[in-house]
């Protein structure tokens, strides 16, 4: 299937998932599981498929219920107790056209269900009106089936969790919205938690059909093409009309036109034809003049023979019933060829065509047959000859596709839209389907009429409609293409006193309208607004009033800034639904029919159990039985005539019992009864044991001395054991590191039972040595040995043998656990090590560093020392130099004094 590895991805993160296609005569359905991408879910049997229908009778005080291919020849043998084909019948009403033609050809019996207003149930004459089944329950019992199967099919996948909660469904487009809703309600009593929604087959067939086009790039082309998928089940012709765009950027856009359909036309109608065939020629034979005067039983065999012949006459040219004692113990054999067969539907070849003709003439963008690329087939009607002959003169032979399973292709393109439901995930490139209503769909109100969701309408779709002002009183009814289905009465106009409009604002009525995937129709809101557009007259005021604001914002600076008044919130109604027909199921019928029906499945399970324990009873006996007679001879010497006797008579006791006398016994009986024939055989698998092994003085001194060195070994081991790990430990703790912390989280990661089974070693070896104490005891004295019976002997050998086969089973375990246990210590202490050595460097490391940048540290002061030196050194030169100036300068001074004073005498003396 393309896109195959994203939708797998896709399933596994979000887990399991059941599309079915629930047909008129039989039933598919494809599991979605992670380690389970699209896979058809398999009957009991094994089959693909499985008959859509649900047999019940009274099996002592219980109700028993057998389904699909499981019933056989039930429905033949008891017809009114067989209910099938009743998709016909989903979201009829009691009086409707359908449940009286249901009433007259099926052999159920219907009556009207007084509980629910043109409810129909089943009676299948058990004699309790709490086994007449409501159609929702038959219709839930049968979809339930799919879920178990699903949920036994994910119990042996080790990629998924066992649960299938979520599941899509396919529903014919012509379904009515009461049809629509019994079936969201058949799927909830289920016990399917998530229902992701209802697709229309027609649609389901288109999905399924693009995901297997396999498109080169050069298909990429952005080209609308028109396809039509071409329905024929049991009950019904459809004919779907898509268009499929491949757009360049690897979008695949799928978009349902219209649709065309016959609701009563199909393949249990062609069969009722054949019917009609043999029954005249059986009252022909017989000499009956009426086929009121023919029994039912023999009428149900008829039906099914009828069933058989359309089959075979879709590939063979005659078809040769032969049916024994059918009628007063007179067998009756008669030949059906196509001929006739085609012949007795001459007049209804018209209408295997009207379909698609239809569909075409609903349909805005396709005008004639020539525009349609091709025609996919589905259905397992469109096998018979004259039917596919039919659709190939009006398109042609070129035209017929083949990229489709006719019979699984709806319940694949289900599985892969309920996935879509469930994830919406939009992707650019992929599948990306735009799903329109067929129908019309009206109100009325006040006596006007608005068309709220007309046809062609793309579902998941929301309207909101104004109904005016707000009444004293409000009545809404909804229509489907005219017809009358729900009526809505409002219940609280007073609230609209509530609600707080602005003066010259009136209130009105606002209805919000739903046309969701399921393509069902409701009012989802009604509520009061206030009327805005009764002040829209002052918009040019206030925009005067704006541009006078401009002129003078300075002024008017604070008035602007105040906040804008709030719009009032509307006030929600609440409502009142009645419907005219038939209405759906309400929350405490719901609640009361999953309890019966969870009532029932419960004790299914126990009989299921019961079954089971019983079987494996009877084959207890039959074991025990069959290994007498192969080993009487070694047994009848161990046990007197006498005691074998009672045990065969105690065999056969248990089997007629078995047989005639134990419906009434409990689960637990019968569990003890499985006790007892164990306990039986492994008495005389013992006897027989005796007989082969060496029961002697000296063969049991040698089981002395050999137990003696088990129990030697064992403790050993043990030693062993202690000793590896006291030498771990002293590794460990040699090098620092917490070896009981260690030891602790090995034991929890690697041993898990294993401590248990140490315990239970060393108690077992305590055992042991006490049992061998017994035999030590026997071989300690030979006279009292030779005294001993024979079976005496055996018990305290037979003691000691399987307390060894214990021990050693224990050994066997621990050596392993063990093992594993020193394989993850010692690596725990490479790993401590590792990080050791790490540490270490890093300490080091960081040592030498420390160290470098100490040494740096005192370069750098002595390279400062010395610079100071220098300096001190040169500052002292130059103070030394700085000082012998100074003196020749005083010396100077001196002289120049000298020689001032000798001037300034010579003055004084002038």
């Amino acid at each position: 299937m393309r896109l195959g590895i994203i939708v797998y991805l896709i399933a596994g993160a979000l887990g399991a998932l059941v599309g079915i296609d629930y047909g008129q005569q039989n039933s598919k359905a494809v599991l979605l599981a992670p380690g389970s991408p699209f896979e058809i879910i398999l009957t009991d049997e094994g089959k693909r498929k499985d008959v859509s229908g649900v047999f019940a009778r009274i099996q002592g005080d219980e109700l028993e219920r057998v389904y699909g291919n499981a019933m056989g020849s039930l429905c033949t043998r008891f017809p009114q107790q067989c209910i099938t084909k009743v998709k016909s019948l989903v979201g009829a009403s009691a009086g409707s056209m359908a449940a009286g033609e249901a009433a007259t050809s099926g052999f159920f019996k219907l009556v009207e269900d007084k509980n629910r207003l043109g409810g129909i149930k089943f009676d299948m004459g058990l004699g309790n009106e709490s086994y007449n089944f409501a159609l929702e329950e038959v219709l839930a019992m049968q979809l339930n089936q799919f879920k178990k199967r699903a949920l036994r099919d994910l119990e042996h996948n080790s990629e998924a969790q066992a649960v299938a909660d979520d599941v899509a469904l396919s529903v014919p487009p012509f379904a009515s919205q009461s049809a629509r809703r019994a079936y969201l309600d058949a799927l909830q009593l289920a016990d399917f938690s998530n229902i992701l929604g209802l697709v229309d087959e027609g649609t389901a067939v288109a999905l399924n059909y693009v995901s297997n086009r396999k498109l080169e790039k050069r298909d990429l082309n952005d080209k609308k093409e028109y396809h039509l998928v071409y329905d024929m089940g049991a009950g019904s012709t459809k004919a779907t009309l898509f268009s499929f765009t491949p757009f360049s950027n690897g979008t695949l856009l799928v978009d349902v036109e219209s649709a065309g359909y016959d609701s009563g036309f199909g393949g249990d109608l062609l069969t009722q034809s054949i019917y009609s065939i043999i029954i005249e020629k059986l009252l022909a034979k017989f000499g009956v003049s009426h086929a009121d005067e023919v029994p039912v039983k023999t009428k149900a065999r008829i039906l099914e023979a009828a069933e058989k012949a359309k089959t075979i006459l879709s590939v063979n040219s005659d078809y040769h019933v032969s049916l024994e004692n059918i009628y007063n113990d007179q067998d009756f054999k008669a030949t059906i060829t196509r001929e006739e067969f085609e012949e007795i539907n001459s007049d209804l070849m018209e209408r295997i065509t009207k379909p698609i003709y239809n569909a075409i003439s609903n349909s805005d963008s396709v005008k004639d047959i020539g525009d349609i690329k091709s025609v996919i087939l589905a259905g397992g009607s469109t096998r018979v000859p004259f039917v596919q002959s039919h659709i190939i003169s009006l398109v042609g032979t070129e035209k017929i596709s083949k990229n489709v399973n006719a019979d699984e292709s709806c319940a694949f393109g289900t599985t892969l839209r309920g996935l879509k439901l469930k994830t919406y995930i939009e992707r650019s490139k992929g599948i990306k389907l735009i799903d329109r209503s067929i129908n019309n769909f009206e109100i009325n109100y006040d006596g006007k009429e608005f068309l709220v969701f007309p046809k062609g309408s793309v579902t998941n779709n929301i309207t909101r409609i104004d109904l005016g002002k707000v009444p004293k009183t409000a009545v809404i009814d909804l229509y489907e293409n005219g017809k009358l289905f729900k009526t809505i009465e409002v219940e609280d106009l007073k609230k609209a006193s509530s609600l707080d409009c602005p003066s010259k604002t009136n209130k009105k009525l606002v209805a919000t309208f739903s046309l969701d995937n399921n393509k069902i129709f409701d009012l989802k809101n009604l509520e009061v607004a206030c009327d805005t557009s009764s002040t829209e007259g002052s918009d040019a005021s206030q925009e005067t009033a704006k541009a006078e604001e401009g002129k003078t914002n300075e002024t008017n600076s604070s008035e602007s800034s105040k906040p804008k008044a709030r719009k009032p919130k509307a006030v929600s109604l609440s409502m009142k639904d009645s419907y005219p027909e038939l209405a759906p199921l309400s929350k405490d019928t719901k609640t009361k029919f999953s309890k019966k029906l969870n009532y029932l499945e419960k004790r299914d399970r126990q009989r299921d159990e019961l079954e089971k324990i019983k079987n494996v009873l009877e084959g207890k006996y039959y074991n025990i039985r069959g290994y007498i007679e192969d080993n009487e001879d070694a047994i009848i010497r161990e046990l007197s005539e006498k005691e074998l006797d009672e045990i065969k008579e105690y065999i056969s006791n248990g089997i007629e019992w078995l047989e005639f006398d134990s419906d009434k016994s409990s689960y637990d009986h019968f569990v003890e009864k499985v006790k007892e024939v164990d306990e039986k055989k492994k008495y005389l698998e013992n006897l027989f044991e005796m007989n082969s092994v060496d029961l002697s003085f000296q063969g049991i001194e040698k089981l002395q001395k050999d137990g003696g060195t088990i129990a030697m070994r064992i403790q050993d081991y043990l030693l062993k054991f202690g000793g590896e790990i006291n030498e771990l430990r002293k590794k460990f703790e040699a090098e620092g590191f917490n070896f009981e912390k260690e030891n602790e989280r090995t034991n929890q990661q690697v041993l898990r039972g294993g401590n248990d089974r140490l315990l239970s070693l060393e108690k077992n070896l305590a055992e042991y040595k006490d049992k061998l104490a017994k035999v030590t005891a026997l071989v300690s004295n030979p006279k009292s040995f030779d005294k001993m019976v024979k079976r005496d002997v055996y018990e305290v050998y037979k003691e000691v043998t399987d307390k060894i086969v214990e021990l050693l089973a224990d050994l066997a375990l621990i050596e392993g656990v063990q093992k594993s246990r020193l394989v993850a210590l010692n690596e725990k202490f490479d790993q401590l090590m590792e990080r050791k050595v790490k540490k270490q460097q890093r300490e080091k490391a960081k040592k030498s560093k420390e160290a470098e940048k100490s040494s740096l540290k005192e370069k750098a002061a002595k390279t400062a020392s010395a610079e100071s030196s220098s300096e001190t050194k040169t500052t002292s030169e130059n103070e030394e130099t700085h000082s012998e100036k100074e003196k020749d300068g005083s010396n100077e001074t001196e002289t120049s004094s000298s020689k001032s004073t000798e001037t300034s005498v010579d003055h004084d003396e002038l």
